[in-house]
């Protein structure tokens, strides 16, 4: 007697679902691991404004936070030490900076740290803002 073999129903599909869980498995890996854009080592909130102007590219970039704590390149500074880091800046022919305040920031603190940048010689210095919500 001859035990007949039956034959393997819908190979392909059988075949799919683990290619389909390890697809979604290297999703969600990505989605976790992954960062899309780099942290900035301060947290703020830039104020809006209604200016139709695009931020220009420029390698120095300032950020400050609602206590007034500044960060130049991921590094905590004081104000003396930002006047030193500006002046070496200064010497490496990047005359052009960009000032990322929080919407908070009281408004003597970044004039006086607008003071400080024109007495460290900086001549061009924009405040980045958000597009306003309409």
């Amino acid at each position: 007697m001859q035990l007949k073999r039956s034959k393997p129903a819908a190979d392909s599909e059988a075949n799919l679902i683990p290619l389909i869980n390890v697809v979604f498995l290297l999703l969600i890996f990505f989605m976790l691991a992954g960062q899309l854009t780099p942290t900035e080592s301060i947290a703020l909130a830039p104020p809006r404004s209604d200016s139709p102007q695009s931020a220009r590219a420029a390698p120095l970039v300032l950020l400050i936070d609602r206590t007034g704590r500044i960060s130049l390149d991921g590094e905590l500074l004081d104000d003396t030490t930002l006047a030193e880091r500006v002046a070496e800046k200064l010497a490496e022919s990047l005359p052009h900076v960009q000032i990322k305040a929080d919407a908070t920031l009281e408004a003597l603190r970044l004039v006086d740290l607008l003071e400080q940048l024109r007495a460290a010689g900086v001549e061009d210095i924009d405040l980045l803002t958000l597009a306003r919500d309409e």
